[in-house]
């Protein structure tokens, strides 16, 4: 198993694997998903970065009747301005130079299947029209041909925007809006749903273990209301990365802090330095953390120093070796 297996599945089990929640909204979201995937028509998946837009979208693959064919998801930031038309609808051999060969283009490529328009309120203004036309014309003219190609291709688009506010503001056309909210389905943010975090960690808690062949970590009761609690900014996605830190950097399960999300060109308060004691010399840059988390952090900047020895670790420390023990369960750092 890899790890895109686990934050980013490639096939349609890996995916329906990670759909996980229990949440009604979550039930609710699934119900629509499953009625629509019986049906030919375009969906339009709204929702956060992070939130499982693309695992929605294999998942409608799955249950339609194009399960059989591709699924493939096409980024539309990526597609290059000015070979638009080469990279959708395929070229034929000489059409322009450096064009050795035939090529299908990712619409011809997705025949029978589904195309995923992944992130599509990304697209540039003037590319909208080509792929109005697309939708409605179902077929394509592959540069340096003469005659349209049929295509029978499933369209679902994704969006981490609010197209109705992108046309609103003119960054979007309202006609291909209109051909693209066929059906919609919103996907909640992760804070919107928090019957469905613990279900998730535990689930990404057994994929990584089996991922880096280590034995599954526990987390704490306290640790988990922590983290049922924290809003993640990030989705699924960050819960996702949080979970993986803890194998991969072999780190104590500390609270997630919203320090990842500073640009970096914040104000940031000046330094405190530390009154003179026995803790050696820590990088005192200041730091967006949770108190918890730099009380954990001390912690065990402390048992390194100590070389893990805990009476050591509570003397540095100045609290007596019981307290520093509790300290250590309440934040699950039994194994240091």
């Amino acid at each position: 198993m890899f790890r895109t297996a686990a934050c980013s599945p490639q096939t349609e089990a890996e995916a329906d694997r990670a759909l996980i929640g229990a949440s009604p909204l979550f039930k609710q979201i699934l119900d629509v998903v499953d009625s629509v995937a019986a049906n030919d028509c375009i969906v339009l998946l709204e929702g956060e970065s992070g939130t499982g837009k693309e695992l929605i979208a294999r998942r409608i693959h799955t249950r339609s009747r194009r399960n059989a064919g591709p699924f493939i998801p096409v980024n539309c930031p990526g597609i290059g301005e000015s070979l638009f038309e080469s990279q959708f609808y395929g070229h034929v051999k000489g059409a322009f130079t450096g064009a050795n060969t035939d090529t299908l283009g990712v619409v011809r490529a997705s025949e029978g299947g589904t195309l995923l328009l992944d992130e599509v309120g990304e697209l540039p203004l003037h590319l909208q029209p080509k792929l109005l036309r697309l939708l409605q014309e179902r077929e394509v003219t592959p540069v340096g041909a003469t005659r349209p190609v049929q295509v029978n291709t499933r369209f679902i688009a994704s969006t981490n925007r609010n197209l109705a506010k992108s046309v609103s503001d003119g960054e979007f056309r309202s006609d291909l809006y209109h051909r693209l909210n066929i059906v919609r389905i919103e996907v909640p943010p992760l804070r919107a749903r928090k019957q469905d975090i613990e279900p998730l960690l535990d689930y990404y808690l057994e994929a990584f273990a089996s991922i880096y062949s280590m034995a599954v970590r526990q987390l704490g009761p306290r640790l988990r209301r922590m983290l049922v609690e924290y809003p993640w900014p990030g989705n699924v996605r960050e819960l996702c990365a949080y979970v993986e830190r803890l194998y991969a950097a072999k780190a104590p399960p500390l609270p997630p802090s919203f320090a990842v999300w500073d640009d970096g060109y914040s104000p940031r308060p000046s330094a405190i330095e530390p009154a003179p004691g026995r803790m050696p010399a820590i990088d005192h840059s200041p730091v967006a953390c949770s108190l918890a988390e730099a009380e954990q952090r001390t912690i065990l900047h402390a048992l390194e120093a100590a070389g893990y020895n805990r009476s050591a670790a509570a003397r540095i420390l100045n609290i007596h070796r019981g307290t520093l023990l509790r300290k250590m369960r309440l934040y699950g750092m039994d194994n240091h």
